[in-house]
């Protein structure tokens, strides 16, 4: 009899727990917020099924869910399991919201991250195990006198990419403007990687200087896991040139600014197909952000061999992913390789996008236009490295338009730092140097 009051009595503090736990759930008016804290809680009770209300029913997201089914089971078994569920943050990412949410276990306290599309279904569930960091917070604003605006632009009749303009407010005379086009890879207009937003301070930073700065959400961001941009399209063409010839076009139709001096930014992948947006649409100048000089499938092999070398101990999965991806690489080389192939190819790009990655000869096209080009490199940059820096020297040597700027401590991200750089380093919150950003504003307001 005392055992049956006791387990009823351990019954009713637990259904009074859940009770208050869903109230709590129900009272939270923001909804990602309310979304981040119905999930958790459900993941706490160990909720069968759980994952069906919040992920969608596609293909796509039957993997993600997957996906993130075997990261809590793994962070269960290294951390135990949650004990409480406390502080909840909001980030808007581009057209896409992020939530963090400080979650406690037996092990300390974690945070976790919960990735939402449009439609406020979860795409993805990532858990930071080292850091205590939250969102990014931008630099102090010395000088507040702009505007963002929320804008969107049509790249065909069934693209449109949302995106913002920070517009000086000075309006006594025309502004100088710069379109920031992503680097590979699925981006927000802010270029959010891990908790740092880059796109954003450099935007932040030229409009302080009276420079008109457009940034969008790239095609392969908005419509990531959906129609209409079917992956057998894909090519740098209809990944990043299009649309950004696109975004050009439609800043030159805005008030305020001076169509005659408009600039092209663009970052690794972005600055590597600068100079065939250039020849698409007229422009001042170009910036380019740690260009390639080479091939994608040329700097993979060595950005793998790099990562490989910082290991300390012996990592037999990692030693067959690096196996595995450069075996693609050959792949995407052989030279019978077709738009009909079907064979492993590396990130799953179709036959498309490599044919075109093995054709492009980026300072062919470079070396023929007359128009004004800033490179900037950083020494710690493993992504893009001094051998394609020093190929850009060679090949635009003696041409009067090509200026270029080297900063030795600098990364892939223009992020300060010291010795050999590592993949984690993104991780940490970081700001993209203003050595960066004064050499932009110098070269567009014509200095």
């Amino acid at each position: 009899m005392i055992k049956l009051r006791y387990s009823l009595q351990i019954f009713a503090l637990l259904l009074i727990s859940a009770t208050y736990m869903a109230q709590d759930e129900a009272k939270e008016v923001n909804p990602y917020k309310k979304l981040s804290k119905s999930f958790f809680g459900a993941v706490k009770r160990d909720i069968p099924n759980r994952n069906e209300k919040f992920f969608d029913t596609s293909f796509y997201a039957k993997i993600s869910s997957a996906q993130t089914d075997r990261t809590l089971n793994n962070f269960r078994s290294a951390h135990g399991v949650i004990v409480a569920i406390e502080k909840t943050e909001v980030d808007t990412q581009g057209c896409k919201m992020v939530t963090c949410t400080s979650i406690k276990t037996g092990d300390g306290k974690f945070l976790w991250y919960l990735y939402f599309d449009q439609a406020q279904y979860i795409q993805k569930l990532t858990i930071d195990t080292f850091s205590t960091q939250w969102f990014h917070k931008p630099k102090s604003i010395v000088n507040n006198n702009f505007t963002r605006k929320e804008i969107s632009f049509e790249s065909n009749p069934f693209i449109k990419l949302p995106g913002s303009l920070y517009v000086p407010n000075d309006q006594k005379k025309l502004s100088p403007a710069v379109v920031l086009v992503h680097g590979s890879g699925p981006h927000d207009r802010n270029m959010s990687v891990a908790r740092n937003k880059i796109f954003l301070d450099i935007a932040l930073e030229l409009v302080q200087k009276g420079i008109t700065v457009l940034i969008y959400d790239k095609r392969t961001y908005v419509y990531q896991y959906h129609d209409p941009f079917p992956m057998d399209s894909m090519d740098y063409q209809t990944e990043t040139i299009d649309d950004a010839v696109a975004a050009l076009n439609f800043l030159k139709q805005q008030k305020g600014i001076d169509t005659n001096r408009i600039y092209i930014a663009g970052h690794s992948q972005g600055a590597l197909c600068a100079p065939l947006m250039a020849k698409k649409c007229k422009v001042k100048g170009l910036i380019l952000l740690a260009a390639p000089a080479r091939r994608l499938l040329d700097l993979i092999p060595e950005q793998i061999d790099y990562i490989a070398s910082l290991r300390t101990k012996k990592n037999e999965t990692a030693d067959a992913q690096d196996v595995a991806m450069k075996w693609q690489v050959n792949n995407a080389l052989k030279p019978d390789l077709a738009l009909w192939s079907r064979t492993a190819l590396p990130f799953g790009a179709r036959p498309k996008y490599w044919l075109f990655d093995r054709n492009y000869k980026v300072l062919d096209v470079a070396k023929t236009l007359s128009l004004p080009i800033l490179l900037i490199q950083g020494g710690r940059d493993f992504n893009v490295t001094k051998k394609d820096y020093d190929l850009w020297l060679e090949a635009m040597k003696g041409k009067a338009n090509f200026k270029t700027v080297y900063f030795e401590e600098l990364d892939h991200l223009f992020f300060e730092g010291q010795g050999k750089a590592k993949p984690e380093d993104v991780t940490k919150l970081n700001y993209v140097s203003e050595k960066v950003t004064n050499k932009m504003a110098e070269f567009i307001n014509g200095k």
